[in-house]
């Protein structure tokens, strides 16, 4: 199974609606078998318990690669910033011996959109230009650490969660 760890962002509503986007993945795992699924839920269940919960907020866009050759539209983390770093540092410290270190480095954000088309690419580049008004700000609570499992699809992946670790609980 090809599996992630990451944190809801999502309201009661959103998920009710099934709007996007549900987390902000603290760390790609790929190919998971059941042997080291068990492994990886106890390694998480050890960083969620040395860790409280906190608040971050979601505000301000940005794209990667960059905004002039943007691939990804995302909403940035503010307040929180240190709490959510901290929380995916421990998740891939953990994690390392298993799947060896994150080559990616870690910049906590909320994926919008992928630009997959020219209209994609339109419409990023009037959100990164301040012509399309941006999500407004706001404020999420982390409680938890999640397990999520990722199946490909023909309408993109579809993400079901294996295992919720809260933090702060032994």
């Amino acid at each position: 199974m090809r599996e992630f760890v990451a944190v809801d962002v999502a309201t009661a509503g959103e998920r009710a609606a099934g709007r996007a986007p549900s987390h902000l993945t603290l760390r790609f795992l790929g190919e998971v078998t059941l042997e080291q699924q068990a492994w990886v839920r106890a390694r998480l269940a050890e960083v969620a318990a040395a860790c409280r919960p906190f608040v971050m907020r979601l505000e301000g866009v940005g794209a990667f690669p960059s905004p002039a050759h943007p691939r990804v539209v995302w909403l940035g983390v503010t307040d929180g910033r240190a709490e959510i770093d901290d929380l995916a540092r421990r998740v891939r410290a953990a994690l390392e011996p298993m799947f060896g270190p994150d080559r990616d480095v870690f910049v906590p954000h909320l994926t919008l959109w992928r630009v997959r088309s020219p209209a994609d690419r339109r419409a990023a580049e009037e959100i990164l230009g301040g012509l399309r008004p941006i999500p407004p700000a706001r404020d999420v609570p982390v409680h938890e650490l999640l397990l999520k499992e990722s199946v490909l699809g023909p309408r993109g992946a579809e993400h079901r969660t294996l295992a919720s670790l809260r933090l702060g609980v032994p």
